[in-house]
């Protein structure tokens, strides 16, 4: 049982180096990195409503390959101001629409810290 363990604690902190050619020094570099892949944003095709009508985002098309999606966050990039009622949740409404163009962006973050961005258009009719 002891080697077991002890392999287990060696192989937790084995270690390689790296010859760097501009400083020639040598970099120590962990073999037991973790790689984390991006999530995907995705804020859905391009919209196009009328000033009358539910106007909303909707964000769950997102996807992240290798853990979660732990935050979404919406933000206007142009247009008339408007309110989002829920800037944090993945699908949300919009109040305060009127007549034009409008561009949002949405954030997704994963449970490890990496984040993407994509962006709508949304144009508003009478």
């Amino acid at each position: 049982m002891k080697s077991i363990i002890l392999i287990a604690s060696v192989l937790s902190t084995l270690a390689f180096q790296l010859n760097d050619p501009v400083k020639g020094v040598k970099q120590e570099k962990s073999a037991n990195t973790v790689n984390n892949l991006p999530p995907q944003a995705n804020a859905g095709e391009d919209l196009k409503y009328s000033a009358k009508e539910f106007v909303q985002l909707d964000g769950t098309s997102s996807r992240e390959l290798d853990g979660i999606i732990s935050r979404y966050q919406w933000n206007q990039v142009s247009g008339p101001a408007v309110t989002i009622v829920n800037p944090q949740a993945a699908i949300t409404a919009i109040n305060g629409v009127t007549k034009g163009e409008y561009v949002f962006r949405l954030s997704v973050t994963d449970d490890k810290g990496s984040m993407a961005t994509d962006e709508i258009k949304m144009t508003i009719k009478d």
